[in-house]
C-alpha cells in the first residue's frame, strides 16, 4: 500500500474532507479472476477543502481552460486531459496548503499479504517475523505464476473449511519448492508450521483467514481494500490536524454495500485508540484525539443538513483515477 500527500499544515482551518475511490473497492474474496476486471489497483483519495467558493472557482477555470464542456469534471470523461487537470488540482491544493492524501493498493499484493499475515504468520508476532520480511514474502507471492495459490486462498474464504485451507498450504508448498530464491525457503519454513497447525484436530479454518466483517445484509466481507485505506487516512488526518478530530467531517462517496463495514471499523479504531492498542508509525497517528463524523453522500442533503460535496467529489474522483493510471 502506498500513501502520498501534499503538506498538511493548512493556512485555512479545514474541517470538511471529501473521499472518493477508483478501481472498484469490493471484497477481493469475491474475485473470480486475478485481472480484477482490468482494475488491478484500488485508490482512495481524501481532500480537505478550506474554502468551497475558491475551490468551485478553480474547477470552473479548469473546465473552461481544458474545454471540458458543461457538467462535472468526471474522470471517465476527461480522456487525455485527466493527467494535466489532476496536476493542476494538486498544485492548487499545495498552494493553499489544503490536505491531500492518496492510498493506493495493488490488489494482488493485498491478497498475498493476507496470506502471509493470516495463513503463515497468525501465531507469530512482529518480533518473530518482522514487517519487512512479511512484505518480502508477499511481494514474492505476488508474482504472476502464483495465481493458483491466490485463488485457492480466496476460495478458502468462501468455503470456510479446514480442507480448503489445507489445499492452499499444499499448493503454496509446491509453488515455493519450485523456486531457488532464498525468500522461498523462509516462506517454506512458515508454510511447514502452518501445515502442522492445520493438521491438528482442534484446527479451525478461521484461524488461517482474515477476521471477516459483516455487511448490512449479513454477508461476510474478508478483504476490503477501502477498509484499510480509510483507517490509514483517518490516522493521517489525526496526525495532520493541530488540535483534534472533533468537528471533522469525512464525506465519502455512496457505499450502500459496505457502509456498515467502514463505520464499524472506524468505531473499533476509535475504541482501540482509547486502549492504546494501535501501532505507532511515523506516517500516521493511530492514537486518535477526538472523533470525526463519517458521512456517506447520496446526492441529497445529508443527515447534518449540509451540502454533500457534489462540486468537490468529482475533483477527488479525478485524483483517484489519475493515481491508478500513473501506478
Amino acid at each position: 500500500m502506498i500513501d502520498d500527500g501534499v503538506p498538511t499544515s493548512s493556512s485555512v482551518p479545514v474541517d470538511r474532507y471529501f473521499l472518493d475511490e477508483s478501481g472498484h473497492g469490493g471484497d477481493l474474496a469475491s474475485t473470480k479472476a486475478l485481472d480484477f476486471a482490468s482494475q488491478p489497483f484500488f485508490a482512495l483519495a481524501c481532500v480537505g477543502a478550506g474554502d468551497a467558493a475558491l475551490l468551485a472557482a478553480e474547477l470552473d477555470r479548469l473546465r473552461v481552460h481544458y474545454a471540458c464542456g458543461e457538467g462535472e469534471l468526471k474522470s471517465t470523461r476527461l480522456g487525455k486531459k485527466l493527467t494535466p487537470i489532476a496536476g493542476e488540482l494538486i498544485a492548487f491544493l499545495g498552494r493553499h496548503r489544503w490536505p491531500l492524501f492518496v492510498e493506493l493498493v495493488d490488489k494482488r499484493f493485498f491478497v498475498a499479504i493476507h496470506i502471509v499475515n493470516h495463513l503463515l504468520c497468525s501465531p507469530h508476532g512482529l518480533d518473530d517475523v518482522d514487517m519487512a520480511s512479511r512484505n518480502m514474502i508477499a511481494e514474492f507471492l505476488s508474482d504472476e505464476d502464483s495465481d493458483a495459490v491466490l485463488l485457492a486462498y480466496i476460495n478458502a474464504c468462501e468455503t470456510l473449511s479446514v480442507t480448503s485451507v489445507s489445499a492452499v498450504i499444499d499448493l503454496l508448498w509446491d509453488w515455493l519448492d519450485r523456486s531457488d530464491a532464498e525468500i522461498a525457503r523462509t516462506a517454506q519454513v512458515l508454510t511447514m508450521f502452518a501445515r502442522d497447525r492445520v493438521r491438528k484436530s482442534s484446527a479451525k479454518a478461521e484461524d488461517f483467514l482474515p477476521i471477516a466483517d459483516d455487511s448490512a445484509t449479513g454477508k461476510k466481507v474478508w478483504m476490503l481494500p477501502n477498509l484499510q485505506c480509510l483507517t490509514n487516512i483517518y490516522a493521517r488526518l489525526n496526525q495532520s490536524r493541530p488540535v483534534s478530530l472533533d468537528g471533522a467531517q469525512l464525506v465519502h462517496d455512496g457505499q450502500m454495500q459496505y457502509a456498515k463495514v467502514l463505520e464499524d471499523s472506524k468505531t473499533l479504531m476509535e475504541q482501540l485508540a482509547t486502549e492504546a492498542a494501535l501501532p505507532i508509525v511515523p506516517f500516521a497517528d493511530y492514537r486518535l484525539r477526538g472523533r470525526g463524523d463519517l458521512i456517506f453522500a447520496t446526492g441529497k442533503v445529508d443527515r447534518l443538513r449540509q451540502p454533500t460535496g457534489r462540486r468537490e467529489r468529482p475533483m477527488v474522483d479525478t485524483l483517484c483515477r489519475c493515481a491508478c493510471q500513473r501506478r
